[in-house]
């Protein structure tokens, strides 16, 4: 296999197969919550994908130094192994939200090994970019089949869901093997690396073009983790579709549309010109508004659509803006774990701003309408700042 496999494509696939065990668990504790008769079901999925992401806010201090110390491939493999770890003890009868919890944990590690190691493994921005959409790519189309495969199983029954989900995960693991074994900075010391990490955030705030991309990530992902959650409310109401495979299948038209994002996304966004994806960013917002005042599925799934699209397009040049900064201000696994702790703490606050109005009894559309706003706050914000984004890619060529 190591003669085949690049160790671009190592990573690509690995990470492939991780990211479609996480989205196929995920519509697993849907139905599983569904069946035990929970008496608020979107209320209760929420608060376990809180638990998920805790798991992020609370580690991230640490597991960007244990992404420089240890070879990548030991990351990947031990985000692994805790993941698979998550999901087996659902076997045993666990909580889903302590189960769940450690799957966050496994995915905490695992995230700054996958990021970090394609700066290690590209020459320049170029194919840093590219890196960067054979694996935003690989990842929705991961998220839409596994969105997809977990609707279908969890809407028959848990075992056979729980049991191919452990086992895609080991299967991730076994490709892990194939990764490149490059060796870490063996002198970093956890403690002084936690004391370093809240002065890795300011000083990445401090720079304009990783503070546009931390906060345009940010808001993101924010709106993808509420608007997942929210849909699962929403499709009933609007649309009147209750079984958990039709919803899952909807909601994957998102992360198809993410899937041709990468295709698109180095044709529209050149490189030395990556903040140009805000402007996609905006179309995105307009999407989601728009997909919430809708009663036709054609429509919803038409919107749902260029939702995906608009946000890959969007998403994909900040991320490649953010390594490169980050690698050379701070390291790569660092700049990850910074990246981590603002998304999470972000969609945490953004779940807990949801259920605050699901308790209100405030009705879903208007909670979604509600998610629309403060992203619309978060691009305001940034349209005051690419003028000097510009400004600084502008000085950067001139050098």
């Amino acid at each position: 296999m190591r003669n085949k496999l690049s160790p671009l494509s190592a990573v690509v696939w690995t990470q492939f197969l991780s990211a479609f065990a996480d989205n196929l668990n995920f519509f697993l504790i849907v139905g599983m919550v569904k069946r035990q008769g929970a008496s608020d079901p979107d209320g209760t999925v929420t608060y376990i994908q809180m638990a998920f992401l805790i798991a992020y806010v609370v580690l991230a201090p640490i597991v960007g130094a244990f992404a420089d110390k240890k070879a990548k491939m030991h990351v990947l493999l031990s985000g692994n192994m805790l993941k698979a770890m998550g999901i087996f003890l659902l076997l045993l009868g666990v909580p889903p939200a302590i189960c769940y919890f450690f799957v966050g944990v496994g995915a905490v590690v695992y995230s700054p090994g996958k990021y970090g190691i394609l700066s290690e493994l590209t020459g320049n921005e170029r194919e840093l970019l590219r890196a960067n959409a054979q694996v935003e790519g690989s990842t929705i189309l991961a998220i839409l089949l596994g969105t997809v495969a977990g609707g279908f199983l969890a809407a028959h029954s848990d075992l056979p869901a729980i049991l191919v989900c452990l086992i895609i995960y080991l299967l991730s693991l076994g490709m892990t093997f194939v990764v490149p074994v490059r060796q870490g900075n063996p002198n970093i010391r956890y403690g002084r690396a936690a004391g370093q990490f809240f002065r890795d955030v300011a000083k990445l705030f401090g720079n304009r073009r990783s503070r546009f991309s931390l906060l345009g990530t940010g808001a993101f992902w924010l709106t993808a983790s509420v608007l997942r959650i929210a849909l699962i409310a929403w499709l009933p109401l609007n649309l009147g579709i209750v079984d958990t495979d039709q919803q899952s299948m909807i909601i994957g038209v998102t992360a198809l549309g993410v899937v041709g994002s990468a295709w698109l996304t180095p044709k529209l966004v050149p490189e030395g010109k990556l903040y140009r994806g805000y402007f996609y960013g905006i179309a995105m917002v307009c999407a989601v508004m728009a997909a919430n005042f809708t009663d036709q599925l054609w429509l919803t799934v038409t919107l749902l659509f260029i939702t995906g699209v608009m946000g890959g397009i969007f998403l994909i040049p900040l991320n490649t803006m953010l390594q490169e900064e980050g690698k050379s201000a701070i390291g790569s696994g660092r700049t990850i774990a910074v990246q981590n702790f603002v998304e999470n703490s972000l969609t945490v606050i953004g779940l807990f701003l949801y259920l605050m109005l699901r308790q209100m009894e405030v009705p879903v559309n208007h909670s979604v309408i509600g998610i629309g706003i403060v992203l619309t706050v978060f691009f305001l914000y940034l349209a005051t700042q690419i003028g000097a984004v510009r400004a600084s890619y502008s000085r950067k060529d001139m050098t």
